[in-house]
C-alpha cells in the first residue's frame, strides 16, 4: 500500500449531523430544540442538524446541543449521558478531540 498526499476535510454539517443523531439516541431525549443563532432562533435549521451548534478550533470540537427531555427523567443524568455519548461518537468516527459538550434543556414533554 502506498501513501498519497492530500487532505481530508469534513463539512461542519457532517459533524453537526453526528452530534444530532448521537444526542437523539440517548434515552430520555424526545426531540431537539431550536438552536439560537445570535439573538434570533434559527427556525429553518434542517432536521439533521437541528438543535446543534458546533465550533472547531485547532482540531478540537466545541458543541452545544439544545434538547427536549421526557417528563420524569433525571435531567442531570440525561445531560451527562449526552455529553459522554457525543464525545465518544465524535472521537470514534472522526478522531477529533471534544473539548466540551454544553447541553441546554429547552423543554419537557
Amino acid at each position: 500500500m502506498t501513501e498519497t498526499d492530500g487532505s481530508i476535510r469534513i463539512a461542519s454539517e457532517v459533524l453537526a449531523t453526528i452530534v444530532n443523531l448521537t444526542t437523539m439516541s440517548v434515552p430520555g431525549i424526545v426531540a431537539m430544540a431550536a438552536a439560537p443563532r445570535g439573538t434570533l432562533f434559527n427556525r429553518r435549521q434542517p432536521d439533521a442538524i437541528r438543535g446543534v451548534v458546533v465550533d472547531v478550533r485547532e482540531m478540537t470540537v466545541h458543541a452545544s446541543v439544545y434538547v427536549v427531555v421526557a417528563q420524569g427523567t433525571n435531567m442531570v443524568a440525561v445531560g451527562n449521558e449526552v455529553q459522554r455519548a457525543v464525545t465518544q461518537a465524535v472521537h470514534e468516527m472522526l478522531g477529533m478531540v471534544v473539548r466540551n459538550v454544553d447541553v441546554y434543556i429547552q423543554g419537557v414533554e
